[in-house]
C-alpha cells in the first residue's frame, strides 16, 4: 500500500499514521487505488468428455470467475491466474466416457453440461488514509455447480521452478506490532510467515515495526518518496519525480537507511507508477500521501546510481526494482481498468500512456511511452545490461488486476532470469473485497492472487499488505483483534512451503475451479500440493507424484468455513497417486511424507 493510484485513507489514528496526522508531513496516506481488471468474460469452463454411467460429466455450472481478472480465453489455459492445468484434453469425464478434446472454450466432445465460466470480477486497489492500503480484485470467488472429477493430475517432481524464498506481510507506515509468535512460526498454530518489510520515510527514518531477531526473519524496505526540494512537484505527495541532480544524494541516503537498519533487500522506489491523486482525481483515488513517480527511462538511470552503493556495503544489500503497483506494468505500457466507481474504471495512469487493459497490450497507448517515457519497466530494464546486471530481485505489487503476468518471450529468451517477489497486495475502498470480511470466499479470493503469482509469475516471495489494519481488507487482523480466512489461507502456503522449497509442474488439471501448485524439499523429499477449491462443491481427483520418489502418505491441512489449517487423516499414496477429497470453498495444503 503505500503506494498505487487510490490512496488509502490514512485514517487520523496515530496506531495507521506514520507521524500524527493521515496526510501531513509525518504521515503519508496510505497506498493507492487504482483501476482493476476490467471483467472479462472467460471462456466455457472447461469441457468434459461423454459422461459415461456417471451421468453428466462434471457439471461446472458457473465456473467462478477466473482467475485473470479480466479475461480468460480458452477454459484450462494455465498460465492465466487463477486458472492452472493444461488446456486441452479433459481426461476421462466422470467415471467413464472419454472427454473430447477441448479446442476453443466451450468446444468439446459430447460434454456433460458445463456452464459458462463466470465473468471476473474487477480488481483494483484502494485504500483509506491511515492504512494505505492496495485494491482487491476478486479474481474468482467460486462457481457454482458440481465440481465433477479431475483426471490425469500429474506432479512432476523433475519439472522444477522457482525456489520459494517466503511469505510476509508489511508493517510499512503502521505502529502496530505483530503478533510475531502466530505468525512468524511455522510449528504448533504459527502461520509460517519469514519475511517483513518496512518503509523508509523522506528524512530516512525507519517507519514500520522490525521483527525481533530470534525469528530469522527477511527484512526488506521500500522509500516512499524523496523529500519535497529533490522532487519536480515541490511535494513529498501527488507523484512528481526525482530530479536528476539529486539521483546521488537520494541513492546515498537509500543505501545508509539500508545499512542502519540491517535489511535484506532494498527497493529503489515504492510504486514509481502512481501519483497520489486525491485532490485532483477523486474515487476512486481519494487520498494524497508520500508518492514519487519514475518514468521507465528513469527507473533505469536511477538503478544504475542505488545498486552499486547498496552492493558496495557490508554485508551487500540486495536491490529491489522497479515495485510497481500494477503487475502489467512490469511488462507493459497499459494501465489495469475495472473499478466499482460508475463512470470511472480505470487506473489514475499519472505518465499518460493512455491505454487501459488487463492484459499487457500496445493498442491506443501513446507512442512517447514506448520510448521509455511511460511504465513497462521490465522491458526497458532488460534492454540496459548494466542496470539489469544490477537488480537482484525484481518486485512488483499486484494490486487492480489481482494477477501475475508471466515472464515474456523477448526478455531473456522467455527464461525467468530473475527472482520476482510481490511485495504488497490487499482489498482495499472502491474496489471489490473492499470490506471488512473474515468469511471463506475472501480467503479463497487471497489463496488465487497467492497461487497466481507463484504460479504464473514464478515468485519466490509473495506479502500482503497490513498487520491490521482501520477497517477495510488491508489488514490480516480486523480492528477488533479477529484473525481473518484470508490469514489462514495465507498461512496455507506460508506453513507448508517453506523457505527454500522448490516449486514443481503440476499438470493435467482441466477443472477452472480448482488451482493446484506443488513444491518439494530437495532435502527430505516432502511434496507438498496446495489444491484452492473456488467451487461452491465438493471434488474429488487424483493426483499421481512422478518424476521422483512418491511419498507414502498425504496429510491434509484444511481452511473452510468452519476450520483453520486443520490437520486431517493421512491419505495413502498408493502406485505413486492419491486421491484428494476437497470441500467446496476451501484450501487444502497437503503434506506428502
Amino acid at each position: 500500500m503505500g503506494d498505487k493510484r487510490v490512496g488509502r485513507v490514512i485514517l487520523a489514528s496515530a496506531l495507521f499514521a506514520w507521524g500524527c496526522g493521515p496526510t501531513g508531513a509525518g504521515g503519508t496516506a496510505g497506498t493507492s487505488g487504482g483501476t482493476a481488471g476490467a471483467s472479462g468474460t472467460s471462456g466455457t469452463a472447461g469441457t468434459s468428455g461423454t459422461a459415461g454411467t456417471s451421468g453428466t460429466a462434471g457439471t461446472s455450472g458457473t465456473a467462478g470467475t477466473s482467475g485473470t481478472a479480466g479475461t480468460s480465453g480458452t477454459a484450462g489455459t494455465s498460465g492465466t491466474a487463477g486458472t492452472s492445468g493444461t488446456a486441452g484434453t479433459s481426461g476421462t469425464a466422470g467415471t467413464s466416457g472419454t472427454a473430447g478434446t477441448s479446442g476453443a472454450a466451450g468446444t468439446s466432445g459430447t460434454a456433460g453440461t458445463s456452464g459458462t465460466a463466470g465473468t471476473t470480477g474487477a480488481a483494483g486497489r484502494g485504500g483509506t488514509t491511515g492504512s494505505g492500503g492496495r485494491g482487491g480484485g476478486a479474481a474468482g470467488t467460486g462457481g457454482t455447480g458440481t465440481g465433477g472429477s479431475g483426471t490425469g493430475v500429474t506432479v512432476n517432481l523433475g519439472a522444477t521452478r522457482q525456489t520459494i524464498e517466503g511469505f510476509g506481510l508489511n508493517t510499512a507506515l503502521s505502529g502496530t506490532t505483530p503478533d510475531w509468535a502466530t505468525f512468524y512460526t511455522a510449528t504448533g498454530n504459527g502461520l509460517g510467515l519469514s519475511i517483513v518489510r518496512v518503509a523508509m520515510q523522506s528524512t530516512g527514518n525507519l517507519s514500520g515495526v522490525l521483527p525481533p531477531a530470534s525469528y530469522n526473519a527477511k527484512v526488506i524496505a521500500s522509500p516512499w518518496t524523496a523529500p519535497a526540494a529533490d522532487k519536480t512537484n515541490g511535494m513529498t505527495t501527488m507523484g512528481g519525480h526525482l530530479k536528476t541532480t539529486s539521483y546521488e544524494s537520494w541513492a546515498t541516503k537509500i543505501a545508509n537507511f539500508a545499512s542502519a537498519n540491517k535489511v535484506y533487500a532494498m527497493g529503489a522506489a515504492n510504486e514509481p507508477d502512481f501519483a497520489s491523486c486525491g485532490q485532483t482525481i477523486g474515487p476512486p483515488c481519494y487520498s494524497d500521501y508520500d508518492t514519487m513517480v519514475f518514468t521507465a527511462s528513469e527507473m533505469v538511470e536511477f538503478v544504475k546510481v542505488l545498486g552499486p552503493k547498496l552492493h558496495a556495503l557490508n554485508p551487500p544489500v540486495k536491490l529491489i526494482a522497479p515495485e510497481p503497483s500494477e503487475w502489467i506494468h512490469l511488462w507493459s505500457n497499459a494501465s489495469a481498468t475495472g473499478s466499482t466507481v460508475a463512470g470511472h474504471p480505470n487506473s489514475s495512469d499519472p505518465l499518460k500512456c493512455g491505454c487501459f487493459s488487463n492484459t499487457p497490450t500496445t493498442t491506443g497507448c501513446a507512442s512517447t511511452c514506448a520510448q521509455g517515457n511511460g511504465y513497462d519497466y521490465g522491458h526497458f530494464l532488460a534492454k540496459d545490461t548494466t542496470a539489469w546486471g544490477l537488480i537482484d530481485i525484481l518486485g512488483t505489487h499486484e494490486y487492480d488486476t489481482q494477477k501475475a503476468e508471466a515472464w515474456p518471450a523477448d526478455v531473456d529468451g522467455g527464461k525467468r532470469t530473475k527472482t520476482v517477489y510481490e511485495t504488497e497486495v490487499s482489498g482495499v475502498h472502491y474496489w471489490p473485497n473492499e470490506g471488512p470480511s473474515s468469511d471463506i470466499a475472501n480467503g479463497v479470493v487471497v489463496a488465487e492472487w497467492i497461487h497466481s503469482a507463484l504460479v504464473v509469475g514464478e515468485a519466490s516471495g509473495w506479502l500482503y499488505w497490513w498487520y491490521q489494519a482501520s477497517g477495510d481488507n488491508e489488514g490480516v487482523l480486523l480492528q477488533t483483534g479477529t484473525l481473518t480466512k484470508r490469514a489462514y489461507t495465507i498461512g496455507n502456503y506460508a506453513k507448508f512451503v517453506r523457505p527454500g522449497y522448490v516449486r514443481v509442474d503440476i499438470t493435467g488439471n482441466s477443472n477452472a475451479n480448482l488451482l493446484l501448485s506443488a513444491f518439494t524439499n530437495t532435502t527430505d523429499g516432502t511434496v507438498v500440493v496446495v489444491a484452492v477449491n473456488k467451487a461452491a462443491s465438493a471434488v474429488t481427483v487424483p493426483i499421481t507424484i512422478a518424476g521422483g520418489t512418491a511419498p507414502a502418505s498425504c496429510t491434509p491441512n484444511v481452511t473452510s468455513s468452519s476450520a483453520n489449517i486443520a490437520a486431517g487423516t493421512a491419505v495413502p499414496v498408493t502406485g505413486g497417486t492419491f486421491t484428494a477429497s476437497l470441500a467446496a470453498t476451501t484450501v487444502t495444503s497437503f503434506v506428502c511424507k
